[in-house]
């Protein structure tokens, strides 16, 4: 191999020249080089694709013990990416967030952690056995400023337990980010690890308008998504370390191997090697043309029933939020009324086949990528004829609600009886969400997207959460961690002692 593809795609390289060698296979997987393949899959996929469905053959090297290809490929990664060590995911944030959790924290020590983290940051307590000490949000900021932290109250809840890790989210969905620099600032005083669920936020690299990368911020280690925002496959993600503890990254090895499939997709392995390469080489440029074109177009994407939000000074402030991700577009309805967008996301796909990444009670989220720089005129026409569709739509009566709903959420912390971890383990009874109010819940209700607990597993269930599950399930939106049966919702409850 030519020593610049070596420094450009040290795995993907080396398997494109593996694969153009005429080989014979007696060993996995079984389709061998697409010949077994389904021939539906070979005719909508082509066969080559297969060809690159190898794992840990002679030149491939292994994820868990890489000493070749993969191991150059990563030190590359964490070269670009301005970390000490960086480790290759293939089972998305989700496998980076449960190793962390398991290797820097002993069962029954302390985590300090968003109460509106992502749910596999809840799976991973359960696996860990680390018991949370939660973060109460900012109360009355508007939806799309949800993971807002109030940085007096991490200091205090430092000093009042023995925190070992605080793990927060940075950005949120919306791309916007919290003050990392403090935040790190406070966990290193008080000799507690900072890690950054960072999964949104894996281009911040490449272009000095985004925000700053957690990990150059102060972070002690950070996942990130190469999915997301770059050009990986699904499932395929990044966890760095900024090396401050070779125990702690030996531990994360060790994890990492126990939780990571044995049988690595290479094609998975490539695509994080490739499209790291193109964004070093592209980013900056193509980045740039984008930010400034949109930096004149969000003005013109303005309508009559909606309008793009810029997070207000205000918001930033008070949620302790320092910055946001200018490829991130927020559509607020201009009504005060309440609105179903959930059924003009529906209209929108079904009717016109624009597909956006989220829409909730009043507000729409259109994310942007490298792809979108590639042709800008054609992502500017795009944009204008979104924006004018939404408002054909809105006029047309798609979205509009007659009954309108004013209970108001406090966003109030729950009250926690039980770990995840205990919760998981209890008996548990299947109730009526109807009766279920002051009941300690033995489920994981997240309403997606975005994917974040309304109810955590250990927590007594409130009247605001069943609101909510009611509301939202008769918008349309995807409920997990409850059941629906003969119209009614249930959902699963710890069983808890009969008193006498």
């Amino acid at each position: 191999m030519k020593e610049s593809q070596i420094s450009k795609n040290p795995f993907a390289s080396e398997l494109r020249e593996y694969v153009q060698e005429e080989k014979t296979f007696y060993c996995m997987p079984g389709h061998k080089q697409g010949v077994g393949a389904p021939t539906f899959l070979k005719n909508i996929w082509g066969e080559k694709v297969f060809s690159y469905d190898i794992t840990e053959v002679n030149r491939s090297d292994v994820l868990a013990y890489p000493k070749k290809e993969i191991l150059h490929a990563q030190k590359r990664a964490a070269s670009i990416m301005g970390a000490a060590r960086t480790w290759f995911l293939v089972n998305g944030s989700s496998v980076g967030i449960h190793a962390i959790l398991g290797a820097l924290v002993k069962p029954g020590e302390k985590v300090l952690v968003h109460r509106e983290c992502h749910k596999a940051v809840l799976m991973g307590l359960v696996f860990s056995g680390a018991v949370p000490i939660y973060l109460e949000p900012v109360p009355n900021l508007p939806e799309w400023a949800y993971g807002s932290v109030d940085i007096q109250k991490v200091e205090e809840l430092l000093v009042k337990h023995e925190i070992k890790l605080v793990l927060v989210t940075s950005p949120n969905y919306y791309g916007i980010s919290l003050d990392i620099s403090r935040i790190a600032e406070i966990c290193h005083e008080h000799d507690a690890l900072l890690f950054v669920d960072e999964a949104h936020g894996t281009h911040f690299s490449f272009h000095d308008r985004f925000p700053t990368q957690a990990l150059r911020a102060g972070a002690d280690y950070v996942v990130q998504s190469m999915h997301k925002t770059l050009g990986g496959l699904y499932q395929t993600a990044l966890l760095h370390s900024a090396g401050n503890s070779d125990f702690f990254d030996e531990r994360v090895d060790n994890m990492l191997s126990m939780l990571q499939s044995t049988s690595p997709s290479a094609l998975f392995l490539m695509s994080i090697d490739a499209a790291l390469t193109e964004v070093h080489e592209k980013g900056e440029e193509l980045y740039g043309n984008l930010i400034e074109m949109l930096d004149t177009l969000r003005s013109q994407l303005n309508n009559s029933k909606f309008g793009v939000v810029d997070p207000p000074d205000g918001i930033l402030a008070a949620g302790n939020f320092v910055s946001y991700d200018p490829c991130k577009i927020i559509f607020r309805s201009i009504s005060m009324d309440e609105v179903n967008l959930i059924e003009l996301k529906d209209a929108l796909s079904e009717s016109y086949g624009i597909e956006i990444e989220l829409a909730e009670d009043d507000h729409m989220l259109l994310t942007l990528s490298l792809a979108d720089a590639m042709d800008l005129e054609k992502t500017k026409k795009n944009l204008i004829r979104f924006s004018d569709t939404i408002e054909k739509l809105f006029t047309e009566g798609v979205g509009y609600v007659e009954e309108q709903d004013d209970f108001v959420d406090h966003r109030e912390l729950p009250i926690f009886e039980l770990t995840p971890r205990d919760a998981f383990y209890s008996p548990k009874v299947r109730k009526p969400i109807s009766e279920a109010v002051h009941e300690i819940s033995a489920s994981m209700v997240c309403i997606y997207p975005p994917g974040y607990p309304l109810i955590i597993p250990g927590e007594r269930i409130n009247e605001a959460a069943i609101h909510t599950i009611y509301h939202d399930h008769g918008k349309g939106f995807t409920i997990i961690g409850i059941t629906e049966d003969a119209d009614e919702l249930y959902i699963d409850i710890i069983e808890e002692p009969q008193t006498k």
